[in-house]
């Protein structure tokens, strides 16, 4: 049971009672390294063994977490950890400003021996994409192709140097979260890489535009505000069908703690909120959002920058991991201890469907099923394995999913579509006839 936990009942549409959703703590660990800051999870791409990379000003610490109730520290790297993304087995590490050659790149192949790769500029905060794209924030907004060369980012567009504090980039859709605003951009990820801005979101209100994340559908954007003060909002709910006309739904406010970091996996949102420790939102309905669970793993209080600092609730466990203070905390998040499992029509396992039909003209459908709610991504290749379409790239909830895909400009022929997420990948050929 969680300390200080809220208790909400879920009613399905058939009218039955749903157990509520809790947070159960699962492990523990100190931290050394000074102010602790970002956390993210990392998986050895050799042996299937789970990490937690946790940061600070100087250190980075590796964190066994296969064990999620012994988790323990097997190696410190010193790099800068204000923020640290992971792309295959390449750790990047910034050092929260700008700065040539500041940021650190280290190879973990073998975690408890990392080895040194190479620099590149710093930055504020970095977010690097399942397609190996990295946003540098801060100043400005740069990004770079890890693609070609992971040691050696290749930068492919500069928006200057001007604000900028953090990103997401979801499916085709880019979010910069840059101190007075919030913009949106269309993204393309070819050779000749194209971004375009399709609105903006200011608000008199929102002091500082710090993070944020969409919902399963991408309809709605949450943003947080770092720097509200007292009543001010903490996170604001947007309706984004229309970039450039967004419009403000709903709201969540805490006048004695202050948000940092948030992500949503189906129809919850898991937030790191400093003093307050971690939060869980039913963000089912976007336009009521609802505070179902929260456990406070800071001994401090009020508004202020102590405490939960970082969240990362995409392991492949299904665990959360937040950076605190007093340390690393694994959690899970599901039914109460002691409820009874229920009969589940779940998948059991990752499928993909051959698309219907085949061959096809001028459209087909292509089926996928996952078993817990996962990070997905559906690509069409030729047979030379060039991507000729992204038909889907971001979080998905478990279930039976279909996406119906019309080429346009493609010759006919044989290709590839290729269906992939953090432990499975499957492909299959479609032919399509013009």
């Amino acid at each position: 049971m969680s300390r200080f936990g809220t208790l909400v009942l879920l009613v399905t549409l058939s009218g039955a009672v749903a157990p509520a959703q809790e947070l159960t703590l699962l492990g523990h660990t100190s931290i050394s390294g000074g102010f602790i800051t970002d956390v993210v999870r990392y998986v050895d791409q050799f042996t299937g063994d789970q990490y937690a990379l946790v940061g600070s000003s100087n250190l980075v610490s590796i964190v066994d977490v296969n064990d999620p109730a012994n988790p323990v520290v097997v190696r410190t790297i010193s790099m800068p950890g204000f923020d640290v993304r992971v792309w295959g087995n390449y750790i990047y590490g910034v050092t929260g400003g700008g700065g040539g050659n500041q940021g650190k790149i280290y190879d973990l192949s073998t975690p408890t021996s990392p080895v040194f790769m190479g620099s590149f500029d710093s930055a504020h905060n970095i977010f690097i994409g399942d397609n190996g794209f990295m946003f540098a924030e801060a100043p400005g907004l740069k990004i770079y192709d890890l693609n070609i060369n992971p040691p050696f980012p290749t930068e492919v567009w500069d928006g200057g140097n001007f604000g900028g504090h953090d990103a997401a980039a979801i499916g085709d859709r880019l979010y910069d979260f840059h101190g007075g605003s919030t913009n949106i951009y269309q993204v393309t990820y070819t050779e000749s890489f194209d971004i375009t801005l399709l609105g903006s979101i200011t608000d008199p209100t929102i002091a500082y535009h710090h993070s944020g994340w969409t919902t399963k559908d991408g309809r709605y954007l949450l943003i947080c505000d770092e720097l509200a003060n007292g009543s001010d909002a903490d996170i604001t709910v947007w309706d984004i069908l229309d970039p450039s006309n967004a419009e403000r739904v709903d709201e969540f406010s805490d006048p004695n703690a202050t948000v940092h970091n948030l992500y949503i996996i189906g129809d919850y949102a898991y937030v790191s909120f400093y003093t307050a420790g971690i939060r869980v939102f039913d963000v089912s309905d976007p336009t009521n959002i609802v505070l179902v669970d929260e456990y406070d793993t800071s001994p401090a209080s009020g508004e202020g920058f102590d405490g939960a600092f970082g969240i990362d609730p995409f392991s492949e466990t299904g665990n959360i991991y937040v950076s605190d203070q007093t340390g690393l905390y694994i959690f899970s998040f599901g039914a109460p201890t002691g409820v009874d499992d229920q009969p589940s029509d779940l998948p059991a396992s990752f499928t993909l469907d051959q698309n219907y039909p085949n061959p096809f003209n001028p459209s087909t459908t292509i089926g996928f099923s996952i078993p817990h709610d996962s990070h997905v991504r559906l690509v069409v290749t030729d047979l030379t394995g060039q991507t000729v379409a992204t038909l889907i790239d971001g979080p998905r909830t478990a279930g039976a999913h279909h996406v119906r895909w019309s080429p346009e400009g493609l010759s006919s022929g044989l290709y590839l579509y290729t269906l992939e997420t953090s432990t499975f990948r499957e492909s299959r050929k479609l032919m399509y006839l013009r």
